[in-house]
């Protein structure tokens, strides 16, 4: 069903609305919320480890939802923030709507809560008897969890060109500002759940908030605002607010160095229709350089891979990569789709064009480096799971119980056997959901300003859910043979420099740049099957161009004319037993470009693959009895992506 028919209840709607509403309002009570002084995070432990030169790999959630957000709280999440950081530490939790509890193989190393910036004034106000909002159709729908107010709040944060989104104004009053003051107590709260869970050392709680404007047809091009610390702005920043650079611009203000840092994460750029790395900014007027340069001190990751799907690159875009092919969500656009409205700054909805996904954006970034002598688009990558139950870092294949609360908290749901209201409103089946993935950093030690600089430096690697670890150096006077080196990690820091950095001049004309990559596996996952390095470049016409080659393979196998031969490694579908045998628990190589040319300028990343393992949606057609949907993979290879690194010719 097509969002607009969704919007067009009339007064129908509101009849029915009214009538559900009336019979489960005393089901229903509302949910309190904690009230209080803001807390202030604890002190340094005195057995706070030294920091480690070499850097920790630390495993974490950058992009998580609770029932602070209105759309998991209208689908049944109960989890508040307190409970989503103790699911962080490895405590159990029920799974909204199921019934069913839920527990980590093994704790994050960090987590942020972001909430919807946008809904954490309605939730105050319908959760406050007495609230300017409670008894409005907004509230008495949230309280008592009746989906058809899903679509109203939806379109509520809509913008379009100039258009912005507005606060509800049923809840939120007609200006929205009952909504905006008491988005305070919300945010308060929000940030002392943080700082009492945060455990230097242990566990650190990143204190941040979802950014979350919407496109016509289910487009986002939302951003993830997370802190260095405990000192950020007094109150959150929503798409009633303003634009995106709107946004930037605020945290420019609100958020001085050196008591308060921020990044700004652009979330799963394949659902932006062609706006969230386009030439138009937001409101779809004219990009200038100033917008550019703020997009650069901010914007500094990117979601790689969420539960809404790969951003890396698409079958069907790239050149001679049949690994584009993962977990893609929409069909590359035509060339009528592609074209972008001067309106809206959008191309035709559900599809990808170049710059809809990350490697596209990244070669951009090249062609605007040549033209205003700074790139843009220098982001390093993570994962993230986008889950809207609470649990956090909850991205295993083999116990999936879904994302979403009432969206797909049923195998039938999940298998696309009946619609819901998200799968309504985006356009979606349940089974192109998937579980998400995880941010991957390198730092010094488990704390907020270790883990925010390594993410702000873009020493980072994302996931599709595994904890596998990799690694990626390189330089122009890197040694050859590190990886047979016992020290090759503090040698390679001498040398060269991590994912995120730049290569710099080469010592020579004729010098070509060499890589160390590394990957160990992630125990509870499958054995490692090869390291591929991913180079994109750009021409002396100003065209971009882009290769893959193979450079590690598993089973004693060498590449040939650039690919690994097959490893063997299959998958019992009637059972999901994996071949046994098959794979590498680490894979380490030293490689050096061959098609080098020191005039262009470039960026390589490391991706990691997995041997293949039944997908979530096997499982539960095998459990269901249910043939598997068609037109989805049985089997996942997962992986990762360390971050780029760069050369800029001089």
């Amino acid at each position: 069903m097509k969002f607009r028919k969704l919007l067009g209840y009339g007064a129908l709607t509101l009849l029915l609305l009214a009538a559900l509403a009336a019979w489960k309002i005393s089901q229903r009570e509302p949910q309190p919320l904690p009230r209080g002084p803001l807390l202030p995070p604890p002190a340094q432990a005195a057995e706070l480890p030294p920091p480690n030169p070499e850097r920790n790999a630390y495993f974490g959630e950058t992009h998580l939802h609770t029932s602070y957000s209105m759309d998991a709280n209208l689908f049944g999440t109960r989890n508040d923030p307190r409970t989503a950081y103790r699911f962080a530490k490895g405590e159990e939790v029920e799974i909204p709507e199921t019934g069913l509890r839920q527990r980590l193989r093994a704790p994050l190393d960090f987590a942020a809560v972001t909430d919807h910036a946008e809904g954490l004034g309605l939730y105050a106000q319908c959760n406050t008897p007495g609230s300017s909002g409670y008894w409005s159709i907004d509230c008495v729908g949230m309280r008592n969890q009746v989906l058809l107010v899903f679509p109203r709040l939806f379109k509520a944060n809509i913008q379009s060109g100039p258009e912005r989104a507005h606060y509800p104004e049923a809840g939120c009053g007609a200006d929205g500002r009952a909504c905006v003051a008491a988005a305070r107590d919300v945010w308060r709260d929000t940030r002392n759940a943080a700082n009492e869970h945060y455990q230097p050392g242990r566990f650190t709680t990143l204190i941040g908030f979802e950014y979350s404007p919407t496109l016509a047809d289910g487009g986002m091009i939302h951003r993830n605002v997370l802190f260095r610390g405990h000192e950020v702005p007094d109150n959150v920043f929503g798409a009633g607010d303003g634009f995106a650079e709107d946004l930037l611009r605020w945290l420019d203000v609100q958020c001085k160095p050196p008591a308060c840092a921020a990044l700004a994460i652009p979330h799963n750029p394949n659902f932006s229709w062609g706006l969230m790395f386009g030439d138009r900014n937001a409101d779809a007027s004219p990009i200038t350089p100033e917008a550019l340069k703020l997009r650069a001190r901010y914007e500094t990751l990117v979601e790689v891979f969420q539960a809404k799907g790969s951003s890396e690159c698409a079958a069907g875009l790239s050149v001679n990569d049949e690994q584009c092919g993962f977990e893609n969500f929409w069909p590359v656009c035509t060339p009528e789709q592609a074209k972008i409205a001067a309106k809206t700054g959008q191309h035709a909805a559900h599809c990808v064009a170049e710059t809809d996904l990350v490697r596209g954006v990244l070669k951009k970034g090249l062609q605007l480096q040549r033209q205003l002598g700074f790139n843009p688009y220098r982001f390093g990558f993570v994962g993230a799971t986008d889950n809207h139950n609470g649990t956090p870092g909850d991205t295993d294949e083999a116990t999936y119980k879904g994302h979403g609360g009432s969206n797909d908290g049923a195998p039938e749901q999940r298998l696309g056997l009946s619609s819901t209201p998200v799968s309504r409103t985006l356009g979606i089946k349940g089974t192109e959901i998937n579980p998400g993935g995880l941010a991957g950093v390198w730092a010094e030690q488990n704390t907020r300003e270790a883990i925010f600089d390594a993410l702000q430096r873009r020493e980072t690697w994302g996931t599709s859910g595994t904890r596998l670890r990799a690694r990626l150096f390189g330089g122009f006077a890197l040694p050859a043979g590190l990886a047979q080196r016992p020290d090759r990690i503090s040698a390679a820091y001498a040398s060269g420099v991590p994912m995120g950095g730049d290569l710099g001049a080469p010592g020579s004309a004729a010098a070509a740049p060499r890589f160390f990559a590394w990957a160990q596996r992630d125990v509870n996952s499958a054995p490692l099957q090869k390291l591929q390095i991913v180079k994109g470049w750009l021409k002396a016409d100003g065209s971009t161009a882009e290769r893959v080659w193979d450079v590690a393979c598993s089973d004693g196998l060498k590449p040939q004319a650039g690919r690994c031969p097959a490893n063997g490694a299959t998958v019992d579908l009637s059972n999901c037993q994996p071949s046994s045998g098959q794979g590498a628990a680490e894979l380490a190589v030293d490689w050096v470009d061959p098609d080098f040319r020191s005039a262009e300028q470039a960026f390589y990343y490391l991706r990691v693959l997995e041997n293949p393992v039944c997908r979530y949606s096997q499982r539960d057609a095998l459990a269901a009895g249910k043939p598997h949907p068609a037109g989805f993979a049985p089997t996942i290879q997962e992986r990762a992506w360390t971050s780029p690194i760069w050369y800029t010719a001089k």
